[in-house]
């Protein structure tokens, strides 16, 4: 089977894909995070969700649309997973989705850019920046369109209600309030 060759474009110097709507390949898209836990860290991540980035003729005119199930949510510990299921954090039976949308890209220099957004969880909504970096794009194996890319941000639990903590004797609390959110995207063109 002849394949159609693909063409990107160049913009400052970087090749991007063509425009168009892409979907997150959720086997090679990881939505994770690392939170402290007393001394040490935890990293988890959540397992079904669902994605599109659409891809405009500039990176500006581009937009990011998340929805990620909150019970999906893995520490590789059960007992943990619960609790982060619970009331105390993300109360997955009232709120069953957490939502990324963009409002704003920039790229920034080279292959960087930083994605504005409203993030919401447990029903609240606030602003995050995530700093990117575009990663490459090319055909996948059926010829379409692929993209890569890295984004980190971090967030203030507290700031989506999730509040819950314990005192440690030594000195300190069990959680910390920073969370570290770490995205990594394959996305294929779709339509």
């Amino acid at each position: 089977m002849a394949q159609t060759a693909v063409v990107g474009r160049e913009y400052r110097g970087v090749s991007i894909p063509p425009p168009g709507t892409y979907e997150l390949d959720r086997a090679h898209t990881v939505v994770g995070f690392v939170a402290r836990h007393m001394l040490s860290k935890v990293r988890g991540q959540f397992t079904e969700f669902t994605g599109t980035i659409e891809v405009g003729d500039s990176p500006e005119d581009s937009r990011v649309e998340v929805e990620v199930k909150t019970q999906s949510i893995t520490t590789h510990t059960e007992k943990r997973d619960q609790h982060l299921m619970s009331g105390d954090f993300l109360e997955i039976e009232k709120h069953p989705v957490l939502t990324f949308k963009s409002t704003a890209v920039r790229a920034t220099g080279g292959t960087s850019f930083e994605l504005d957004g409203d993030l919401t969880i447990k029903d609240l909504t606030r602003p995050v920046t995530l700093s990117g970096e575009f990663l490459g794009w090319g055909p996948d194996m059926q010829g379409e369109p692929m993209l890569a890319a890295s984004a980190k941000t971090t967030i203030d639990r507290e700031d989506w209600g999730m509040t819950w903590n314990m005192a440690v004797e030594a000195g300190g609390f069990l959680v910390g309030k920073k969370v570290d959110l770490e995205i990594e995207v394959e996305a294929h063109r779709v339509g």
